[in-house]
């Protein structure tokens, strides 16, 4: 790819060495740079990419971008075959050169962007799911992993929902060149604010909930809720969620394209009424554009129901006909972690969901209360990458809900994990109570919610188990929650044989 200054490009200010320089990868890591990259120097909370400008150099870059004038102009010296490049903000330049190195492959394809706080993972793979059944095939990009309209793929994904920029454009290209013709992807706050997708413009933008969270990062409510709404300034039409009084009326009240809204709650473009829960999903009269629709869906919990209704928003935006979408809706499931449930293992029921922050544990627990059960045992965390004014509020959220609540730690990274358990249990009003315990690693927390249980119990397990792996000291520990589950059983099974 090759970059010619003689054109203005955004945020650019002043340029050093060679007026037109090629380059055929794009990084803000050092670590990664080969002959022919274009090197970001980012500025980070922790680190200074600047500081890595010389490693970079020395390992090939034939661009340097930065903000930091007199150290590029530093570099430029002592690497004169080297282009350096000024700019104003280094990280929408580095999605807009991005965006240029893979040829504007996302708008090759059509694009649906979701954010809000919870149910993103849910919403996009639903999209996915109805769109690949209209033969459409769509591809996923999000906290799940990147998938094609077929499998899981092994793409490169440094940040665990929405990619950095470099990342986020080679997946775009790479699906249009294997024919897919559209992608369903998370569009996280932070996503927006680093600027992951600045100079996308999306074909559908779908706003699912506002509640607290990530306020360490963003610094207040106001401004978490400011990132969101940025991403409805850059898509074509909008699908907005009625029942949510956080943002929906500010998206309805500055939106000016084509905007759908849906309701389990009250009429809308999209919304239900009369939903009953069977033991195959949840019943109910669908309208559409005021058209009765009598179906059954195998989701259960009105959020997913929600959900639902978003998907089917994003799906008539892209024109696809109802009645395939009705075929769709069959077969559609939530994804892995997403109120998946487990009955084979033993004579009670498990249901584990990706459930981490106060409004998505109370709209779960809710939805679990709707099965027949004996006792209801329930795994809280608190997450160690997150926001730690959450810990308590996961307390209060789960107090009184159960008849057994184990607290334990997810992502502890660097933090002291009995630090995270006290913060949680410093929500609940006894937090000593005898149906109380904790257990300091999540692995440890599932065995012990499931030593609890007995037939016709319901277990529980809410929180940040499916993505992989655990964040502990800075590094990237892997966990399975189906493996931590499957040694419970077997160590059982190894017990009762040996009694």
């Amino acid at each position: 790819m090759l970059l010619s200054f003689h054109d203005s490009h955004p945020h650019f200010i002043y340029h050093w060495g060679l007026s037109d320089t090629s380059f055929n990868s794009i990084t803000y890591d050092s670590r990664k740079v080969e002959p022919g990259t274009a090197f970001i120097c980012v500025k980070g909370t922790r680190t200074d990419g600047h500081n890595y400008l010389s490693q970079a150099c020395e390992k090939g870059a034939s661009i340097v971008v930065g903000t930091d004038a007199d150290r590029l102009e530093q570099g430029s010296v002592q690497y004169p075959n080297t282009t350096f490049v000024q700019v104003s903000d280094a990280q929408s330049f580095m999605s807009y050169l991005s965006i240029l190195l893979y040829d504007r492959a996302h708008e090759k394809l059509k694009t649906v962007a979701v954010t809000g706080t919870n149910g993103k993972t849910t919403v996009s793979s639903f999209v996915r799911s109805l769109l690949n059944k209209a033969k459409v095939p769509t591809g996923l990009i999000g906290t799940n992993g990147v998938w094609d309209d077929r499998i899981r793929r092994n793409f490169n994904h440094t940040t665990h929902t929405t990619p950095e920029a470099p990342d986020l454009q080679y997946i775009f290209h790479r699906f249009y060149e294997e024919g897919l013709q559209a992608v369903s992807l998370e569009a996280t706050s932070i996503a927006i604010e680093q600027k992951r997708v600045d100079g996308v413009t999306f074909d559908v933008g779908v706003h699912t909930n506002l509640t607290p969270e990530h306020l360490d990062f963003h610094g207040s409510f106001d401004a978490y809720k400011r990132a969101k709404l940025k991403l409805f300034r850059h898509v074509k039409t909008a699908v907005v969620n009625l029942d949510d009084q956080g943002m929906s009326h500010d998206i309805i009240n500055e939106f000016r394209g084509p905007l759908l809204t849906y309701s389990i709650k009250e009429e809308a473009d999209i919304y239900v009424k009369n939903m009953t829960v069977t033991s195959a999903g949840t019943s109910m009269d669908l309208y559409i554009k005021k058209e009765r629709i009598p179906v059954l869906v195998p989701l259960f919990g009105e959020y997913n129901i929600s959900n639902f209704l978003a998907s089917l928003g994003a799906c008539l935006h892209l024109h696809v006909p109802v009645p395939l979408l009705l075929e769709g809706l069959r077969t559609i499931t939530p994804p892995e972690g997403r109120f998946q449930i487990e009955e084979s293992l033993s004579d009670y029921k498990i249901i584990m969901d990706f459930a981490h922050s106060p409004d998505a544990l109370t709209n779960v627990i809710t939805a679990v209360k709707s099965f027949s059960h004996r006792k209801l045992i329930v795994l809280v965390t608190g997450a160690g990458g997150g926001d730690p004014a959450q810990w308590p509020n996961m307390g209060a959220a789960v107090e009184g809900q159960a008849d057994h609540i184990v607290v334990s730690v997810d992502h502890p990274d660097r933090l002291d994990r009995r630090d995270i358990v006290t913060g949680v249990l410093s929500g609940f009003q006894d937090p000593i109570h005898p149906s109380i315990s904790t257990a300091l690693d999540r692995a440890e927390g599932v065995h012990k919610a499931l030593s609890y249980a007995e037939e016709g119990d319901i277990v529980l397990l809410t929180g940040i188990g499916f993505v992989g792996h655990q964040f502990v000291n800075g590094e990237e520990v892997p966990y399975s929650e189906t493996e931590t589950l499957e040694q419970y059983f077997l160590s059982e099974k190894n017990q009762k044989f040996q009694t």
